[in-house]
C-alpha cells in the first residue's frame, strides 16, 4: 500500500475542519498530512493502524493523530452469521497553530501546549474517564464556526487533563521517510489481507519488494516487535470475533483463522487472554464484556 499524502483543504477559510462519516466501512487508505487530527469512533470495529501501532478499535475509540503521521482505520468485514456492521466517527482536523501562535503561547493555554507536544505520536484517551469530552465531539458539527473553534479549545483542555497512553514508538513515521512508511503499509496490506493462509517469512518479504533477511530486519526495528507475534496477534483477533459472533465449531474457527493445529491455537489464544477459546465465548455468552487487547510494541 502506497502512502496517500491528503490534502486538507479548509472551506471558506476556515481554521478547523469537522466531519462526521457515515459509511458501510472506513476506507481511507494508508496516508498522512500536515493537520492534527482528533477521531471520535461513533460507531464500527476493526483495526487501527498508526505508525508502527496496531490496535483493535470499537465505538467509544478516541485517538489523538499527529502532523504527519500515517495512520488508517480498516473495518471489520461482517461474518455471514453477523448483521452489516455501520461505521460512524467524528473527524476534526486542525493545523498546530488554528488559534494563532499569540494565543497558543498564552500561559493559559500550557495544557494544550504540553498534549501537542506529547501527542505527535499519536495518543489514544480513556473515553469512559472522560464522558464530557464525548459529548462535546459530538455537538461539533452543530455548531457555527466560531463555536467550533471555542469548543475545540475546551476538548483539547480536557484532553489534556485525562487518561491517555501514546502509540506510535518511534519516528520513523514521519513524512520525511516516505520509502520506510510506504514499506510498512505494503506489510500491513499484505498482512490484513492474507492472514488467514499459511504464510512464510519469504511470502510476506516479497509483498514490501525486500529480502526476507532484510525484511525481517527492517520490520523489527519499526515496530519492536517479532513479525510472527505481530501475526499471530491478527489471527488470535479474527478467532475472538467468531467467538463472540457465530456458534462455529472451536476447530473450524482455528483453520479459518489461519493457525496449522488446534494446539497452536489453543496456546497462542490461552498466552494471549489467558483463558481457553471455549471460556472466553462462555463469557461472552454471558454478557460479560472481555477487555480488547491492543497489538502495540511491547517496551
Amino acid at each position: 500500500m502506497k502512502l496517500h499524502f491528503e490534502k486538507i483543504s479548509l472551506q471558506n477559510h476556515l481554521s478547523i475542519q469537522v466531519l462526521e462519516l457515515r459509511k458501510s466501512e472506513f476506507d481511507a487508505p494508508w496516508h498522512y498530512h500536515p493537520e492534527w487530527e482528533l477521531t471520535l469512533i461513533q460507531c464500527g470495529c476493526g483495526k487501527r493502524f498508526m505508525g508502527n501501532s496496531i490496535e483493535p478499535f470499537a465505538a467509544g475509540d478516541l485517538v489523538l493523530v499527529g502532523p504527519n503521521l500515517p495512520h488508517f482505520w480498516h473495518s471489520e468485514r461482517p461474518t455471514l452469521e453477523s448483521l452489516p456492521h455501520n461505521s460512524h466517527a467524528i473527524v476534526v482536523q486542525f493545523p498546530h497553530s488554528f488559534v494563532g501562535d499569540v494565543f497558543l503561547n498564552l500561559p493559559e493555554m500550557e495544557g494544550v501546549r504540553q498534549l501537542l507536544r506529547k501527542g505527535t505520536q499519536g495518543m489514544v484517551f480513556d473515553c469512559s474517564a472522560s464522558p464530557a469530552i464525548t459529548g462535546l465531539l459530538e455537538e461539533l458539527p452543530k455548531l457555527p464556526a466560531l463555536g467550533r473553534i471555542l469548543s475545540l479549545i475546551n476538548i483539547l483542555q480536557k484532553l489534556s487533563e485525562s487518561p491517555a497512553r501514546p502509540l506510535s514508538q518511534n519516528l520513523y513515521t514521519k513524512a520525511s521517510d516516505l520509502e520506510a512508511s510506504t514499506r510498512m503499509g505494503k506489510a500491513y496490506t499484505f498482512l490484513l489481507t492474507h492472514f488467514q493462509e499459511p504464510l512464510t517469512l519469504e511470502k510476506i518479504a516479497a509483498a514490501s519488494a525486500m529480502s526476507p533477511a532484510a525484511f525481517s530486519r527492517f520490520f523489527k526495528r519499526m515496530t519492536q516487535r517479532n513479525l510472527w507475534d505481530i501475526l499471530n496477534d491478527l489471527r488470535i483477533d479474527h478467532s475472538c470475533r467468531l467467538l463472540r459472533e457465530t456458534d462455529r465449531d472451536i476447530t473450524a474457527i482455528a483453520f479459518e483463522s489461519g493457525f496449522g493445529t488446534l494446539s497452536s491455537f489453543n496456546r497462542h489464544f490461552q498466552h494471549s487472554h489467558q483463558c481457553t477459546p471455549r471460556a472466553y465465548r462462555k463469557t461472552f455468552a454471558l454478557g460479560t464484556d472481555s477487555k480488547i487487547r491492543p497489538i502495540a510494541p511491547k517496551p
